[in-house]
């Protein structure tokens, strides 16, 4: 097949039709390739410490820097560009600026941002929904920016392939949906801003997201080899919560992760230098959806599959969607490898069931069998959600214990009991959810054992073991146990 630059070879050697026509114009770019190579070449030699800052300033002086060398390194021929100053400049600007969301796309305490048309704007922050008080030109302006927003991940948003699930060139994912699809004839698109740092367990005790007995529980779990589903609603932190429970495994431990798009940062360097050498035996895999244009045949359950052959001894599919990932990732749970994973479901015991339904979609197990072999696998689902105050909590920890027909046994040991509400007598505006963490039941005798087993002193988990006191309470001071990774 000829490439572009092939046919413009061919057509500079032809003297017969090109006798007097200037050549130097047949292998210019328009400015939309450019930009496009430009990003290509960003995503290429981009540092590993480029994709994890999270300083705004830092990550658009990078950026500028790539740009310029970009530039100054491929020489390119643009069209309508003269001298090379002019296009760095244009380069820079359509590559780093969002138009009006342009603030909120650096604003680090800002997790999304909305928009269902040109002048209706919406952010989140702080968990809490915000007006945004700019606006696109028109409809038009909007459309540019879409463009902008999903160009790195080579995808077109068009009448005849109306949404589209994209990144930008800083990994935020992006979902947008085109005008013609809309009855007021305007497009649309959501990005989710995923924090480049860290939130370490202190700054989540502290924000009383759980109580320190709570983490050292959470903390046993992955340590004690016990798989586990992280369950709850959208935006309600499951991620960031699966990330600090992975990072409490032996860094010798392997670890394959499969998502889409890749969010859990666990690659650790020697003394938390990026500069350093890698310490931990983790492999992370990036799957495509089924329904994927590009043929690629890297999907959820294709990877799941792939990874057993990879001696794991974590497998972490990100989020389990189609019945046939559910039926692969209970197979590898089965066999050998320890299991955790993320649902949506409005409780532990509505998580088991989820699980079932899928599993049953596209299996033709009994029922009662394909229950029992879950609730052997999965053996803790912690539920995390997002209250009306904005705050994440854990809002219950709880041991699967197994099934008797159709009926799970989950036992909860952690659970956070509201107990009123704290609005603005002014604007009636909910301003804290009043509440705490309980402890309301204890583990089982085998869990006991399997944590004897895997090395875990009983001193460790002795207070998971004693009856429950009604008077007992929750400490929230990070500073009384020792946290971290």
């Amino acid at each position: 097949m000829l490439t572009r630059g092939d046919v413009s070879e061919k057509q500079k050697k032809s003297k017969y039709l090109f006798k007097d026509l200037d050549t130097s114009k047949l292998t210019m770019m328009s400015f939309e390739e450019v930009v496009k190579q430009c990003q290509a070449y960003i995503n290429k030699v981009a540092s590993n410490f480029y994709r994890q800052v999270e300083d705004v300033k830092v990550k658009r002086e990078m950026t500028e820097r790539y740009v310029i060398e970009y530039v100054e390194t491929e020489k390119p021929d643009v069209e309508g560009y003269e001298d090379l100053s002019t296009l760095r400049n244009d380069l820079i600007e359509e590559i780093t600026q969002y138009g009006p969301i342009t603030e909120a796309m650096e604003d680090p305490e800002i997790d999304e941002i909305r928009a269902n048309g040109p002048d209706q704007i919406f952010v989140e922050k702080h968990g809490k929904t915000e007006f945004w008080d700019k606006s696109f030109n028109d409809r038009e302006h909007m459309e540019k920016i879409i463009t902008k927003l999903i160009r790195a991940s080579k995808v077109r948003l068009t009448p005849k392939n109306p949404m589209v699930n994209a990144r930008t060139i800083d990994g935020s994912r992006v979902n947008a949906t085109h005008a013609s699809i809309s009855p007021y004839g305007n497009p649309a698109f959501v990005v989710r801003k995923f924090k480049k740092s860290t939130i370490s367990p202190r700054q989540m005790v502290h924000n009383e997201s759980f109580s320190v007995n709570m983490f050292r529980l959470l903390s046993l779990i992955p340590k004690a080899d016990l798989s586990w589903m992280t369950v709850g609603p959208t935006g309600s932190g499951k991620t960031t919560l699966n990330e600090m429970l992975v990072k409490q495994i032996d860094p010798l431990c392997r670890i394959i992760t499969i998502e889409n798009p890749t969010e859990l940062r666990l690659v650790r360097h020697r003394n938390n230098d990026p500069s350093d050498r890698i310490i931990n035996d983790v492999l992370q895999y990036e799957s495509v959806s089924e329904d994927n244009q590009d043929s690629s045949t890297a999907t959820m359950e294709n990877l799941l599959i792939n990874s057993m052959r990879q001696s794991p001894h974590w497998i972490g599919p990100g989020e389990l969607r189609a019945p046939r990932e559910f039926t692969t990732a209970l197979r590898a749970a089965q066999t050998g490898h320890y299991l955790f994973t993320t649902l949506h479901a409005e409780g532990d015991q509505e998580a088991i069931f989820r699980f079932l339904t899928a599993y049953l979609s596209a299996s033709n197990e009994p029922a009662e069998l394909a229950l029992r072999n879950i609730c052997a696998a999965i053996k803790f689902i912690v539920f995390q959600e997002r209250l009306a105050d904005g705050t994440r909590k854990v809002t219950s920890i709880s041991e699967v214990r197994g099934s008797d027909g159709l009926k799970p046994f989950v036992e909860q040991i952690y659970r956070f009991e509201c107990q009123d509400v704290d609005e603005d007598p002014v604007t009636g505006k909910v301003r804290k959810i009043v509440g705490r963490h309980r402890r309301v039941g204890t583990i089982s005798k085998s869990l006991e054992q399997k944590m004897l087993k895997s090395g875990i002193k009983r001193s460790r988990f002795e207070f998971l073991t004693l009856p429950v006191n009604p008077d007992e309470e929750e400490d929230y001071n990070a500073d009384s146990i020792q946290l971290g990774f």
